[in-house]
């Protein structure tokens, strides 16, 4: 164990011992005190305390006792202390340690024991004791350990809550820059794009035209054209790659249908989009909302592209109770269990994303065991129209 255990470890003991010190103490007189306000009563019980164990009654008073009704510096008084404070230790430790059944037995103990304890010293030694004290220290003892303990769960819980709060702050700072990261990264591949892609288009197109000038024909003002055609296709991937236009004007239902339909074009399987929303439910959501999970929904799409080799991929959105639930199912090879157990990249970035919205990500096993189903859920509840954190 490390230095800086060993200190937190004595700091979070010390920290629990000084309310319990200061509670045996409080305990101990206050059982005192009643002791001494009620020491006429005590020679009664007593008295009827003999009797009930076949003792002689009216026993003399004896001198533990001032006339006052105070208590006198002797050695026994100090011996009756320590017994008072012995069981106001007990009785505080007892509602502090134990749960309610265990409680209320040791309670029941103690009480007996201090009983009998008055009885022992009288019977064997001749002194007389303090039962009302014992009685007072064990219930307000068994009072003041209960308080202690509801005090040390709430501290716990709050401290605990605080800890949970720091850790996910923490985790969300860490999402952040990764995603920042992500997005450097995506932002080098578009730009990759453009000077493979449109760039050496647009370079042949130049060349074409510069041909063209020369000897104008046909054949080159219609491979112009296509060369033209092709380069617009690729710009506008490009456009809705970064903002997505479905998105933005027709709503969240249909630009994930449209990214479906592009995916189908792509890697030629069957698209089934199905929407349940009435069309008033994501009113809730702000437009930074719709657009990761927009983004949540390309990337699972995506995948399928890349590695399911799928015939058919189906996508539902739908409201379960308060959560807004969108499913992306597939009938192709499956997604590698280890690559979810080991967190890789692709996952890993996924479930940042959703967390910064507040959304939680799911894969399994698709209709019997084939393919892969990715279930993305959100709550609703407790939103205003347009309003939410991540706006």
């Amino acid at each position: 164990m490390s230095l800086e255990a060993v200190i937190s470890s004595s700091a979070s003991k010390s920290k629990q011992l000084w309310p319990l010190l200061v509670a045996l103490l409080a305990v101990t007189c206050i059982a005192s005190i009643i002791s001494k306000e009620l020491s006429a009563f005590e020679q009664e019980v007593l008295n009827r305390l003999m009797v009930a164990f076949g003792g002689e009654a009216n026993l003399p008073e004896t001198d533990l006792q001032t006339s006052t009704g105070g208590w006198s510096l002797r050695p026994e008084t100090a011996f009756e202390v320590l017994l008072i404070l012995g069981f106001s230790a007990a009785s505080t430790l007892t509602g502090f340690r134990l749960s309610v059944v265990p409680r209320m037995v040791v309670t029941v103990q103690l009480f007996v024991l201090s009983i009998l304890a008055e009885w022992g010293l009288w019977r064997w030694l001749h002194l007389r004791g303090h039962l009302i004290g014992y009685f007072a220290a064990v219930f307000v003892g068994c009072l003041a350990g209960y308080g202690l303990r509801v005090l040390e769960l709430k501290y716990r819980k709050s401290e605990s809550q605080y800890y949970e709060l720091l850790l996910r702050s923490r985790e969300l700072s860490e999402a952040r820059l990764q995603l920042v990261k992500q997005d450097e990264v995506e932002r080098r591949m578009l730009a990759a794009d453009l000077h493979d892609q449109v760039l050496n288009d647009l370079k042949a197109i130049k060349q074409k035209f510069e041909a063209y000038t020369n000897t104008p024909d046909a054949e080159a003002a219609e491979t112009i054209g296509k060369l033209l055609m092709q380069a617009m296709n690729e710009i506008r991937e490009v456009m809705d790659s970064l903002c997505p236009s479905a998105l933005e004007h027709l709503g969240l239902a249909a630009a994930i249908e449209d990214c479906l339909r592009r995916g189908s074009e792509r890697a030629g399987f069957k698209p089934r989009f199905r929407s349940r929303l009435k069309g008033d439910e994501l009113e809730a959501l702000s437009m930074v909302e719709q657009s990761l999970l927009y983004r949540l929904v390309q990337e699972s799409i995506t995948n399928v592209c890349k590695h399911a080799q799928a015939k058919t991929v189906r996508a539902t959105m739908e409201i379960d109770n308060t959560h807004l639930v969108i499913s992306v199912a597939d009938d192709g090879n499956g997604i590698d269990p280890a690559k979810l157990r080991e967190d890789s990249r692709g996952v890993r970035y996924m479930r940042q994303r959703g967390d910064l919205i507040g959304a939680t990500i799911a894969w399994r096993p698709g209709e019997q065991s084939k393919g892969t189903t990715v279930e993305i859920r959100m709550d609703l509840s407790g939103r205003k129209d347009g309003q939410s954190s991540s706006s």
